[in-house]
């Protein structure tokens, strides 16, 4: 077993912006991410086989990420890529299953920089190939060059639909519509007003909205797709009009043609690890649900941790990367590298919270509200891993009140599958939620357990 003075996981703004602080100071620093590329969801990048025509064309975003990965590159960091974590433990061991091979590494500090994923909703066919999250579709575009479809219909909340519906107008779709749950478009002038002074936000997300008009793409608020139909895959989207509290009215239902639908109803951090690690975690709806509690230093409440980005709290990319700079050089410091930030913290510290003000801005367009969770039927599938629907979740619900996400995998096996709950348990959640009159708050996630990812038995065998 390596022992290793700062061990990152995560390779997006976080990670990268906490291993270059970390390194800088004179750390030794393992950064592990579980994709080949590092740059995260946010920095989505191109294979190296792949050839860019320009840099230019590929936009402000991946030109951002690919100067942070060549600073990586040049620094004195150790890359292990394609690497899955599969455990973690307080006393600093880090599992890595890599190369078909698993390695142990003790850990001085642990930087935690998951990131998050896109929150789920259930609806009728939403299973059937050619429905999608939002980002699953920009990496198929941006990373694999592949269209996901030819006829597409977004829904979601929020300015990210904007984006990605801009993105597969540029690769040749045709947007037959964007449906916006609220009331409010992203570009409207009451969320001008609160981002004043982020201009280089707002002048994006009204390029975004100005080639939209262009292309004369129908964006329809106060909507949301009600079924998804299709025998082998996603043929049409029947979408309808939703009140104030997004309750559908009746009568305004009517079908849309369609070969993909991507789905964008924000974020959720991503908080197994901190889970694991036994971090205090608090309940904060603005913030995308189940965030992990840090301090200044972006210390958590288990010594020797910190967390870097959305995990801590839904913030976006550019507080993503301040954090992870103040976290790299919080745990240097803590090992003994006393000039870890000098001269630098105080403009970074400047930036992140510049950055965290325009966080509260677009966190307030992606609340969703409860009757998001009536989209579902008693027959709809929850749990995708594991094919359990609503209404077996409702009888287990009836049988006992009182179950909790993990009383309901127990008796459905919802979250028993590969995703370990990733996806069904937000769902679960909303619906007992929903039954028992009780807060979000009120109900508590389910703790993961080793292994966090599935990694073959044959792997654990060979461990020491």
């Amino acid at each position: 077993m390596r022992e290793i003075e700062v061990v990152i996981i995560g390779a997006g703004p976080g990670g990268l912006g906490a291993g270059l602080a970390a390194a800088s100071a004179g750390a030794q620093v393992v950064l592990i991410d579980e994709y080949p590329i590092l740059g995260g969801h946010y920095y989505k990048r191109v294979p190296d086989a792949f050839r860019l025509k320009t840099l230019r064309a590929e936009g402000e975003e991946y030109a951002e990420g690919l100067a942070l990965v060549d600073q990586v590159k040049a620094a004195h960091i150790e890359v292990l890529s394609s690497a899955l974590v599969w455990s973690v433990y307080r006393d600093g061991v880090v599992g890595v299953y890599r190369g078909k091979k698993v390695e142990e590494l003790k850990a001085q500090c642990i930087i935690l920089a998951p990131g998050a994923q896109e929150a789920p909703v259930a609806f009728p066919g939403w299973t059937l190939p050619g429905v999608m999250m939002g980002g699953a579709a920009q990496a198929l575009m941006i990373t694999q060059r592949i269209l996901p479809g030819r006829r597409a219909v977004l829904a979601g909340v929020g300015p990210l639909q904007l984006k990605v519906a801009s993105q597969l107008v540029a690769a040749g779709a045709s947007v037959v519509g964007i449906l916006e749950a609220s009331s409010t478009p992203p570009v409207s002038m009451e969320n001008a007003l609160h981002s004043l002074g982020h201009w280089a936000k707002m002048r994006q997300g009204l390029k975004y909205w100005l080639a939209l008009k262009k292309g004369r793409v129908p964006y329809l608020h106060s909507h949301v797709p009600v079924r998804a139909l299709g025998r082998d895959r996603l043929e049409g989207v029947v979408i309808a009009e939703v009140d104030s509290d997004w309750k559908v009215r009746p009568g305004t239902e009517r079908t849309l043609k369609a070969d993909l639908l991507c789905l964008s109803y924000g974020f959720v951090p991503a908080g197994q690890l901190p889970r694991m690690l036994a971090c205090r975690q608090s309940y904060d709806a603005g913030a995308g649900g189940w965030v992990t509690w840090h301090d200044a230093d972006q210390a958590t409440s288990t010594p020797g941790i910190y967390v870097a980005g959305e995990v801590g709290g839904i913030g976006g990319a550019e507080v993503a990367l301040e954090e992870g700079r103040i976290a790299g050089w919080a745990a240097a410091r803590s090992l003994g590298h006393g000039q870890a930030g000098t001269g630098e913290e105080a403009p970074c510290r400047k930036r992140l919270a510049h950055a965290r003000e325009f966080a509260k801005v677009t966190a307030s367009m992606m609340q969703l509200k409860p009757a998001i969770a009536d989209l579902a039927t008693p027959d709809t599938i929850l749990c995708r891993c594991e094919n359990v629907t609503a209404r077996q979740v409702t009888a287990a619900l009836d049988a006992d009140p009182d179950f909790t996400v993990r009383g309901v995998k127990i008796h459905t096996r919802a979250g028993m599958g590969p995703c370990q709950g990733r996806i069904c348990s937000h769902l679960i959640t909303r619906l007992i939620a929903g039954r028992t009159g009780k807060t979000l708050e009120e109900i508590p996630g389910d703790t993961p357990q080793v292994p966090i990812k599935p990694v073959p038995l044959r792997a654990l065998l060979g461990r020491e």
